[in-house]
């Protein structure tokens, strides 16, 4: 097949003006991505290009928690793939170059003939979801999804129907079909949700490995009225990343099915709400500072737990309630009616319930420099939010005693900051990381019960700074004293025990196996809950709404359904807030005459079956 002058010039215009077109609209959303704060990372270089073969080529994200489509997703990336050579000696033909001899070309047809087949397959179950089935987080039928669809089918169907040797006659305009389907598909990309294609291997390689990233509000109030009113400004604008997420978004749904509020009927959408609302005022104003068009109510309705982000197939960090709460709180100063107590409180007192003493700290003993841990307790336990929660406190001690342990609490405790700091209140965050910071300076290691406090006083805080110490969860440390032998257990429960991975624990600080492994070693009948690990559903309180009333879903209910239905006698959490709130959803649901689910902190199980002589909290390390 032979190309004329008048052909080669065709060939030539056309690709240079959809290259051109394509190199634009790619240009001209990349621009603004480079407006963001901050920087891309490049820590860890070599995992973050393990990760990316892993995610991008494997497809390892895209197929792990939706199978079947995922499969078929990869199918249509392989075969691209695939057609890389393919596609280049395509358009090297009608220069009468061809970049393969004939025996090359033929050889590699019998990778590509398969791969082409496997794409059509691929394509047409794609399509059949999103046109027949239309799971309602696939969102609004979209006419590119449909015209990619064809343009993908008929590129196959033209690449095989040139394979099996056609008609001289219709060689040449087989080949023209091919040709202009590929500069169409090319013209489309940049303009449609198939932009990921391009950046969404970028997005993943740059993806932060801490898990959530909003930028530190560092607030120094002795610096000019001009700092001060810069760093203001500078709240309503995205980082590189936050930016690169939006125009890498694939609008699959994934974080709207994982979101725990969508699911309890409220108005957060995190795939609309925080991703694609904000993808047309970048590009109607060509510059970053959009954080202010997030939608209120969903914000303020965010738990935190990022299963959004956790479920984004392409890398994206989802949630942003951390952004719209602190424009409010900050620089709009409104701030929700049920909130300004627990402002105050924290501000005047250093804690959540305004309170000036504790019974609990009273009855632990202090910390020394010689002692081991800081024993941490958080607001929830220190100042009795849930009653009940008193006798895990309790028991935790027990477990550190028996074990030979030496621990303290510090009598000057102040909240670790975690409502202030997701509830956009980050001059309280800081005033209270401060002081906390003080009356750490002389601890190697901590302690705590409390996933959030974790999380805060373990990494948040480093976001502004060095700490002095390292900090452990509860789980983590019963986890290594079973291990070490220094727990003597005594046997296994009986019940029938399920776990709930809290989500500041799980998906955050990023433990997951170390409850397990207590729970194995304490329990007979232990199975896990639907949806667990990373996976977890959160119970409802995170994000600060411990402290607000319910809107319009149901979102704390919808964990507790889970476990009802679960058919377990007892749920075993590492969380102070999680068992708060277990403990008044699962009641109400129990059926007449029925026994209700237990609800025990990790604490709890052990100390049960610790074979010791006391069967109570002793305090050895009581002075």
């Amino acid at each position: 097949m032979q190309f004329s002058v008048l052909e080669k010039i065709v060939i030539s215009v056309l690709s240079l003006a959809t290259l051109s077109s394509f190199g634009y609209e790619v240009w001209k959303r990349l621009s603004i991505v480079l407006k963001g704060l901050g920087g891309f990372p490049l820590d860890r270089f070599a995992e973050r290009l393990w990760r990316a073969f892993r995610e991008v080529l494997i497809h390892e994200r895209v197929i792990r928690d939706r199978l079947w489509p995922g499969l078929m997703h990869a199918f249509v990336f392989w075969g691209f793939i695939a057609f890389g050579i393919v596609t280049l000696d395509h358009f090297a033909i009608g220069f009468n170059r061809p970049l393969l001899s004939e025996v090359a070309r033929h050889s590699y047809s019998f990778v590509v003939i398969p791969v082409a087949v496997f794409v059509l397959i691929g394509i047409c179950s794609l399509s059949y979801r999103r046109f027949v089935i239309q799971p309602d987080a696939l969102g609004k039928h979209s006419p590119t999804s449909g015209l990619v669809a064809v343009f993908i089918a008929l590129l196959m169907l033209t690449y095989l129907y040139g394979e099996i040797s056609p008609p001289a006659a219709i060689v040449k305009m087989n080949w023209w079909l091919h040709s202009l389907l590929i500069l169409a598909f090319l013209i489309l990309i940049p303009r449609s949700k198939h932009l990921h294609l391009v950046f969404a291997p970028f997005n993943i390689f740059f993806r932060p490995f801490d898990t959530p990233v909003h930028q530190a509000v560092s607030i120094n109030l002795e610096a000019e009225e001009e700092e001060l009113d810069a760093m203001l400004v500078d709240l309503t604008r995205l980082t590189k990343n936050q930016a690169l997420d939006i125009f890498s978004c694939v609008e699959c749904g994934r974080c709207t099915d994982a979101c725990p509020v969508q699911r309890g009927g409220g108005v957060l959408n995190p795939k609309h709400h925080f991703i694609l609302d904000l993808r047309q005022p970048l590009l109607d104003s060509g510059d970053v500072n959009v954080l202010d068009q997030i939608n209120i109510e969903a914000g303020w309705e965010c738990t935190t737990c990022q299963a959004c982000t956790y479920a984004c197939p392409v890398g994206n960090q989802v949630e942003k309630s951390d952004e719209i709460r602190r424009l409010q709180v900050m620089v709009e100063g409104q701030v929700p009616q049920e909130y300004q107590k627990l402002f105050m409180n924290l501000q005047e007192t250093g804690n959540t319930e305004g309170a000036f003493s504790s019974s609990l700290a009273d009855r632990l003993p202090k910390f020394t420099p010689d002692k081991e841990y800081v024993l941490w307790l958080g607001c929830f336990a220190r100042y009795n939010m849930d009653p009940n929660y008193t006798k895990s406190v309790e028991n935790y001690a027990k477990i550190l005693d028996v074990a030979g342990v030496s621990y303290g609490v510090l009598e000057k405790e102040w909240c670790s900051g975690d409502p202030a700091n997701r509830l956009g209140e980050k001059m309280t965050y800081q005033l209270l990381m401060e002081h906390n910071l003080e009356q750490l300076s002389s601890a190697k290691k901590v302690t705590t019960m409390c996933p959030h406090c974790a999380v805060n006083i373990g990494k948040e805080y480093r976001k502004y700074g060095d700490v002095p110490y390292e900090v452990e969860h509860h789980t983590q440390v019963i986890s290594s004293l079973i291990e070490d032998g220094r727990l003597p257990l005594s046997g296994k429960t009986g019940e029938s025990v399920t776990y709930h991975d809290p989500c500041n624990l799980s998906r955050i600080f990023e433990e997951v196996d170390a409850p397990r492994k207590v729970i194995k070693a304490t329990a007979e009948n232990f199975f896990e809950l639907e949806e667990s690990g990373k996976k977890t559903l959160c119970c409802g309180a995170g994000g600060g709404l411990w402290w607000k009333k319910e809107g319009t879903g149901r979102t704390h209910l919808v964990r507790a359904e889970q476990i009802m239905k679960s058919g377990a006698e007892t749920v075993v959490t590492g969380c102070n807030f999680c068992y708060g709130m277990f403990n008044q959803g699962l009641g109400p649901m129990t059926p007449e005459g029925g026994d209700p689910v237990k609800v025990k902190d990790l604490a709890e199980l052990v100390a049960e079956n610790i074979d010791s002589p006391s069967n109570g909290a002793t305090h050895s390390n009581v002075p």
